[in-house]
């Protein structure tokens, strides 16, 4: 209800430019307070505020936004355009986190289920869901800004590198890099916002958080191609002018999955730095890893924040995690029918090219659930 006002406040105040905007603009400003103090104090929360473009509201969401430490406010109110770039990749990383898990027992639900789940929940788990979390996040973030980099490099937080102004090579032979090194910038100031809230910690699950969110940094530049331009009589490439840039958001993920299923527990050494658990497999910075092994996902227990797995949708004859046997830890399925709502019959139009015509068809289709308990 609260993320709803506060978007509706924030459409009124873009589309007001009466005498009354600066009542409006009082109004938002406590709306974004009750929301966020009602949650946890942790930037992540952008990811579920509908954040309007408005310049004025960014200013906004910058001072009054609980969720800032000192450092992110500060940078927040000088770079204030990048907010709204920030809370976009984070909630592709949602989405994508969603999307790896979907079938399996933990599918992301501790951030769709309230924002108190953020931190008073499952988050204080150190498991390696939570480093995947972590990391797959930092990624949206990082991905957000170099491709916001990429469309404007006049935004000020967009910096030209020196050695991207230089020459480099690949398999094909010399090339000059193009632009600015919007790679570098974006890795750049992904660290500096999302580690600031770490740093001031300084603690055991702060060095986790901060190696995982590195991890997801770096799969952002591992999974990045190089892309040129010829430059040359007749379309020649006798000049090629290049820059890196991000692949598929997909595919990071994707990359991340595999880092999940092979990630390491740590432990914390005398130095107070992660180590390696004696007996298991060493880890590199590019490894996810882990402090805590993963609680129990088949049931309900609040104060980890796992949700169970009652009324999950299953697969009933497959083999993988999606499988009803699996999926609902040996529990059983209950199985219905819903009416499936699907195009048929298309056809390319014959009044205009190209245009596919189709009919709305209907078919009552098995359902299977895992059992309530």
């Amino acid at each position: 209800m609260c993320i709803f006002m506060l978007h509706q406040a924030m459409v009124i105040l873009h589309l007001n430019t009466s005498r009354h905007s600066s009542l409006l603009s009082a109004i938002l400003m406590v709306l974004i307070s009750c929301c966020t103090q009602r949650a946890t104090g942790t930037w992540w929360l952008l990811s579920r505020l509908p954040i309007s473009s408005v310049h004025t509201s960014t200013h906004m969401l910058c001072s009054s936004f609980t969720g800032l430490v000192k450092q992110q406010r500060q940078f927040c109110m000088k770079y204030p355009e990048i907010i709204l770039i920030i809370s976009q990749g984070a909630q592709t990383g949602v989405r994508e986190c969603q999307s790896q898990f979907e079938y399996h027992r933990w599918n992301c639900s501790t951030i769709t289920t309230g924002a108190t789940a953020f931190r008073k929940n499952m988050l204080k788990v150190e498991s390696r869901e939570t480093a995947f979390l972590y990391s797959i996040i930092s990624a949206g973030v990082t991905d957000a800004l170099i491709r916001a980099c990429s469309k404007s490099e006049k935004s000020s937080f967009c910096v030209c590198d020196e050695f991207k102004r230089q020459r480099g090579f690949d398999s094909l032979g010399e090339f000059k890099w193009s632009g600015c090194s919007n790679m570098q910038s974006g890795m750049r100031f992904s660290k500096q916002f999302i580690d600031a809230e770490e740093r001031r910690i300084k603690d055991a699950r702060a060095l986790f958080n901060i190696h995982n969110n590195r991890v997801g940094r770096k799969a952002v530049m591992i999974n990045s191609d190089l892309k040129c331009k010829c430059h040359g009589i007749s379309g020649s490439c006798g000049i090629r002018t290049c820059f890196s840039f991000p692949r598929n958001f997909k595919e990071i993920g994707q990359y991340l999955k595999q880092k999940y299923e092979g990630a390491v527990q740590v432990t914390i050494n005398n130095q107070r730095k992660l180590a390696a658990v004696e007996g298991l497999k060493r880890f590199t910075k590019n490894d996810l890893v882990y402090l805590d092994p993963s609680p129990d996902y088949c049931v309900v227990n609040k104060k980890l924040g796992t949700m169970g797995i009652n009324g999950r949708r299953c697969i009933k004859d497959s083999l993988g995690p999606e499988g009803c046997d699996i999926l609902c830890c040996g529990r059983g399925y209950d199985t219905w029918q819903e009416l499936y709502v699907y195009q048929c019959n298309c056809m390319v139009t014959k009044d205009w090219c190209c245009a596919v015509q189709c009919d709305e068809c209907k078919k009552w289709r098995d359902v299977y659930t895992c059992k309530m308990r």
